[in-house]
């Protein structure tokens, strides 16, 4: 009966150990230094899960900063997202904006996406991408909706070839920079993989830059 119960353990231990490693091998995680200058305000975690083809089907972010001064300005955001073929089948998560809070629940349907944001209903078309920074397809659409807070932006696009520091190293990359509703300037390497986000907070400026 010992022998049973023994062998019985080592099976679960075996198979708990064979579902983290292939948990392992699905999933990526990420780091990103949120930078003021030189100065390292915040950080952020993103996890990500790609297909056999590198097509993004996952990602879960969390990411916090503080910037002190003569204004105090504190975020936090934890979502997460689902995608097939390219597209957000579903968003959910929470973010604090410096005292405003946002939860949200978001899927698409047939018709828009549609859920709630503060558990008011909300609707939003199709060819509204999501402002996931950290996907390349942001840079094809002119039609975005904002994350956290899910309101409509239209903007321009202009690309050209640039470099970017990571740790010690200069990367080839590919820089986009946004205009119209919202501005902001992103770096993409040939993979297309994420590598630095450029932005304002509070008139200043913020880089989000990958760690190497």
């Amino acid at each position: 009966m010992r022998f049973y119960k023994y062998c019985g353990l080592l099976l679960l231990t075996l198979l708990f150990i064979l579902v983290n490693q292939v948990n392992a091998e699905l999933y990526q995680n990420q780091f990103a230094s949120i930078m003021m200058g030189k100065k390292k305000i915040g950080q952020v975690h993103f996890m990500t899960k790609h297909d056999d083809n590198g097509v993004l089907q996952e990602l879960s972010t969390r990411s916090s900063l503080s910037i002190l001064g003569i204004e105090v300005y504190h975020h936090t955001m934890h979502v997460h997202e689902i995608w097939k073929d390219g597209e957000m089948q579903r968003l959910w998560g929470n973010t604090n904006d410096h005292g405003d809070i946002y939860e949200i629940n978001l899927q698409r349907n047939s018709e828009n996406y549609s859920g709630t944001l503060n558990n008011s209903l909300v609707t939003l078309p199709l060819n509204a991408f999501p402002a996931a920074v950290w996907h390349y397809a942001i840079t094809q659409s002119p039609l975005l909706f904002s994350i956290p807070g899910l309101k409509l932006v239209n903007i321009e696009v202009i690309k050209s070839a640039d470099k970017v520091k990571i740790g010690e190293k200069l990367v080839s990359a590919e820089k986009f920079v946004f205009t119209g509703d919202w501005e902001f300037t992103l770096w993409f390497d040939h993979q297309q993989q994420f590598l630095k986000w450029a932005y304002k907070v509070k008139g200043k400026d913020v880089d989000v830059v990958l760690d190497p």
